[in-house]
């Protein structure tokens, strides 16, 4: 997530549809409780999952 500039490519990197990859994605935020990519990124890092 943190990786790539464009959905595009982060969907083509893990092998997914742009569709599935946005929605996993809004899963993670959901999950982390994140209002954005970059809460969610310090939010796994304390979690430590990064």
């Amino acid at each position: 997530m943190c990786q790539v500039s464009k959905d595009e490519i982060g969907a083509r990197a893990l092998g997914v549809s742009v569709r599935t990859y946005r929605r996993r994605i809004a899963d993670l935020l959901t999950t982390l409780n994140a209002g954005n990519r970059a809460q969610a990124a310090l939010a796994a890092r304390e979690r430590g999952w990064i």
